[in-house]
């Protein structure tokens, strides 16, 4: 009985006669071998050029000879000169019996257009093709082999054509078996592409229950495993032409720092998927993300208790990591079956909702994978409603309001993360208060020393246990100012926390007189004077229809903040030009520079600072125009902030600038190339400009600024960072229309440094050398009392 003949479409896309040669030969072959002939003879030596093609052919043959019983197959060439007339044919053969299953694209005559996979609309033509990973080879010309491998990854074959034709029929060969094998022969691999293409059950809901919540203001975070890797497909299936982000990252520990980046700069919201027994590579930044309050949910597969000591499982015998998510004090719940997802959904979407965290689901590889219908309905989110304040609170509102109105008292207003509302109201209320404002090191840039281009005239700059500058400084320590009273400090947003000021407890309760607004009761520090325990937006509606400060006091505060304006921000000894130079002498240079940028040409950015030294140099010395992102927020994890830049690359809407030192550096993966490949989708590929500057000096500086001031000791080795010597040439390179550069900096130059940071679509590393000093930069209390820190007239 003959058998009915299924014919399997071949696409080329090439202008290479030979390739052409070469593949017909190769389908010729195989399709000799599917009908049973035995094909033309070859020279079976061992030493003849046709050897390897020739013994793969003959285990193709064996293979397929076990296949007779299974509907005829053949292959059929279709060839063309550039991709659109490919296109087209595909969409006929969309209607007609002969679907399109493998597609090589040689780019070395015609490149395809920008978008990320070339392949995409030459294999989706016809609802009977099947696809598998060998359905798709680009080829390409040796220079840009690294481009097509970066920017396809590990999803499509990659080629150089080799000059031997008997290597690239070899090479064709096992490209159209191994497909053969995938799409149609293998039982338990066509069984595995057969699949039903739906959205697996738990993906389905947690992107029901977040965009409920959320819209589109969240993003998705994976970092793929066997285990998870149904469920990242199907959230990808889900916010397919959506405005919700799909991000990846070089570990586990980056996905924190991006969701912690998302919801700190942006607002948004997040899910991650990690695989079982990497939670603990996401460091402290699980810690960070709860002390922020960052709504978000973590899907992570586990094994069952049953599986004795599971690989990579958190249960068993000897240890129980759920337990460790327990002690963060972090909501999570177990999924051991499908029958266990409706409870698990409602519990975490309920913690979610009374108390925004990372928020845990555990799972098996059963659960994550399972496509079948849950009959159990989760709560909507709770409708939010300002509770009514109390006699209390409004007394409490008067003292504020007669502190501000009439209180001849230095007055600091320390801002927290604000909404971009609240930072327009606190800078215009400070303004006709003359109220004096700082950020901190954890929020820099909460209030900007620049706002649309123009200075903040009450922003005196950070206050934090490290990175204050002179102005703040003197405004805390002035002794001949006519002001009656301790200064009253106001944390807005705040927990008086050890890192925000240079402080102790004992001193901050003898020497000031604390105020703070904080709607948590358990965030009200045991020093605060006067606790304003309700929202920042209750406290600012109250205070501002009855901002009357007395004449005579408003014009005291503002000629107090002019003063301090006119301090020169710099002392003989920060414009000392040495080799290297010192931190104090760049970031004096660069602060100048960046706020002539500005001014004059209206440069506005988005900081990202490091934990470690020369990045207080520049929360100190760089002005802001914008919040920015900072490692030293929480536990300042070292090498957070360096994580997080492909995220805000992506991201960001406005030029960013990071700042991170050498030890940063040194202890998290390279990020660089998921940095530019993340810029070219977006600020710079928008035309904006990334620079990053890695401030080298060989030491952790903050241990040997300690060890500086308090046993003059040399830390030696338990401080050293070993120095990637770079070549002082500049080295740039092109890709998508984007220029990465990478320069060394041994000098300051204003005019070659302003041309980088304004370059539309440019990305810069700068390994700028600096020399470890601990002077000035607002290291300590102790730094500031120093000889070259006296002032001068």
């Amino acid at each position: 009985m003959q058998r009915e003949k299924r014919t399997i479409g071949v696409c080329l896309v090439s202008q290479d006669e030979e390739l052409t040669r070469d593949l017909q030969a190769v389908l010729g072959g195989v399709n000799d071998l599917l009908d049973g002939n035995p094909g033309t003879p070859f020279d079976t030596s061992p030493d003849g050029e046709c050897f390897p093609y020739r013994q793969l052919l003959g285990q193709a043959g064996r293979y397929l000879r076990s296949f007779r019983r299974d509907p005829a197959l053949g292959l059929a060439l279709r060839r063309f000169d550039s991709v659109a007339d490919a296109r087209q044919d595909v969409a006929i053969a969309g209607r007609a019996s002969s679907p399109v299953e493998c597609v090589l694209l040689d780019t070395r005559h015609e490149e395809p257009d920008g978008t990320d996979d070339p392949f995409t609309s030459l294999t989706q033509g016809h609802a009977q093709a099947r696809v598998s990973p060998c359905s798709a080879m680009l080829l390409c010309k040796e220079e840009a082999l690294g481009k097509w491998m970066c920017q396809l990854g590990g999803n499509r074959l990659v080629r150089v054509p080799h000059a031997n034709p008997w290597q690239r029929r070899a090479d064709l060969l096992r490209l159209i078996l191994d497909h053969l094998e995938h799409a149609h022969f293998n039982r338990m691999l066509v069984r595995a592409k057969q699949k039903p293409d739906s959205r697996v059950t738990l993906a389905r809901h947690i992107h029901q229950q977040m965009s409920e919540r959320w819209g589109n203001r969240w993003d998705f975070h994976f970092y793929t495993g066997s285990m998870v890797a149904s469920f990242i497909d199907s959230m990808k299936v889900l916010l397919q032409g959506t405005d919700n982000r799909c991000l990846t990252g070089n570990n586990e520990h980056s996905l924190a720092v991006s969701a912690l980046a998302g919801w700190q700069l942006y607002g948004r919201a997040y899910v991650i998927a990690m695989t079982s027994g990497m939670i603990d590579e996401a460091r402290g930044t699980l810690a960070n993300l709860k002390r922020a309050g960052a709504p978000g949910i973590i899907v992570c597969a586990d094994s069952p208790e049953t599986v004795w000591y599971p690989f990579q499982g958190t249960l068993d015998a000897d240890g129980n990591g759920h337990a460790v998510l327990a002690a963060r004090g972090l909501w999570h719940g177990f999924m051991r079956t499908p029958d266990d997802m409706p409870a698990c959904l409602q519990g975490a979407f309920q913690a979610l909702d009374e108390r925004p965290a990372p928020t845990f689901m555990l799972g098996t590889q059963n659960v994550l994978e399972s496509h079948g219908e849950i009959h159990a309905s989760v709560a909507r989110p709770p409708a939010v409603h300002p509770a009514a304040l109390s006699a209390a609170q409004y007394e409490r509102l008067e003292q504020a309001v007669a502190v501000i109105n009439h209180d001849d008292a230095r007055v600091l207003w320390h801002c927290g993360r604000l909404t971009d509302d609240e930072r327009e109201r606190v800078l215009r209320m400070a303004e006709k208060a003359g109220i004096a404002l700082a950020d901190s090191i954890i929020h820099p840039g909460s209030v900007p020393a620049f706002h649309e281009g123009r200075p903040v005239e009450n922003y005196l700059g950070p206050l934090s246990m490290y990175g204050f500058n002179r102005a703040v400084h003197e405004f805390l320590e002035m002794q001949d100012d006519d002001a009656q009273g301790a200064p009253w400090l106001f944390f807005l947003k705040g927990k008086v926390e050890q890192s925000a000021t240079p402080y102790s407890e004992g001193k901050l309760k003898r020497n000031f007189r604390i105020a703070q607004v904080n709607r948590n009761q358990a965030h009200l520090s045991p020093f605060t004077r006067l606790a304003l325990d309700l929202r920042l937006a209750d406290f600012l509606d109250y205070l501002e229809p009855r901002l009357r400060v007395d004449d005579a006091l408003l014009q005291r505060r503002r000629a107090r903040l002019e003063r301090l304006r006119k301090l020169p921000a710099a002392l003989p000894s920060d414009l000392i030009e040495t080799l290297p130079m010192t931190p104090n002498y760049f970031f004096q240079r660069l602060g100048t520079l960046v706020a002539d940028l500005i001014e004059t040409r209206g440069y506005r950015y988005t900081g990202v600072y490091d934990v470690g030294r020369c990045g207080l140099s520049a929360l100190r010395n760089v002005a802001r125009t914008d919040p920015g992102f900072s490692g030293w927020y929480g536990r300042a994890l070292m090498g957070d902030g360096l994580m997080s830049l492909p995220y805000i690359a992506l991201k960001n809407q406005r030029h960013v600038l990071a700042f991170i030192g050498d030890g940063a550096r040194a202890i998290v993966p390279n990020v660089e190339q998921r940095v530019v490949c993340s810029a070219l989708r977006g600020v710079a590929g928008r035309g904006g400009n990334v620079s990053v500057f890695y401030l080298s000096n060989g030491v952790l500086s903050m241990i040997q600024t300690y060890l500086d001031k308090r046993h003059t000791l040399n830390g030696s080795h338990q401080v050293n960072v070993p120095l990637t010597e770079w070549k002082d040439e500049s080295v740039e390179r092109v890709a998508a229309g984007v220029t990465v550069q990478r320069r060394v900096l041994r000098h300051f130059c204003p005019e070659q440094l302003g041309e980088a940071l304004m370059a539309p679509g440019r990305v810069n590393f700068f390994d700028v050398w600096l020399g470890h000093n601990s002077e000035g930069d607002g290291l300590s209390l102790i730094s500031e009392a120093s000889w070259s820190r006296l002032h001068i007239q």
